[in-house]
């Protein structure tokens, strides 16, 4: 397994399960996932300061606080598939396409 992301041969093969797949617009996927990511970060924090305020004095400092945090994660969680998405748009290739299918799956990102 090439550790290479240059787009060697191995990174060129295509099976036939990824011909059959609706092409890939990684700009699309991009706005997808950080509105599903926006998302979670909205009803999870919602949830932890309805939590937290339920316990007895939250200030509004915490409240910014509990936010950032919830925003740095998020931007950690979302960096790379996002700049592999970024690349998978400005780069033909298989190798591209299969990054962009990946993180397609893993975040659920399919329309439905």
């Amino acid at each position: 397994m090439s550790t290479d992301r240059t787009g060697t041969a191995s990174d060129r093969t295509e099976t036939a399960s990824d011909r059959t797949e609706p092409p890939i617009d990684p700009d699309r996927l991009r706005r997808r996932l950080r509105r599903r990511s926006a998302e979670i970060r909205g009803r999870e924090l919602e949830e932890a300061v309805t939590r937290l305020e339920a316990r007895g004095d939250l200030t509004e400092e915490q409240r910014e606080t509990v936010r950032e945090l919830g925003s740095a994660l998020v931007g950690e969680l979302i960096g790379a598939p996002e700049r592999a998405l970024e690349r998978a748009a400005q780069t033909e290739g298989t190798g591209a396409r299969a990054r962009a299918r990946a993180i397609r799956r893993l975040y659920d990102l399919d329309e439905t």
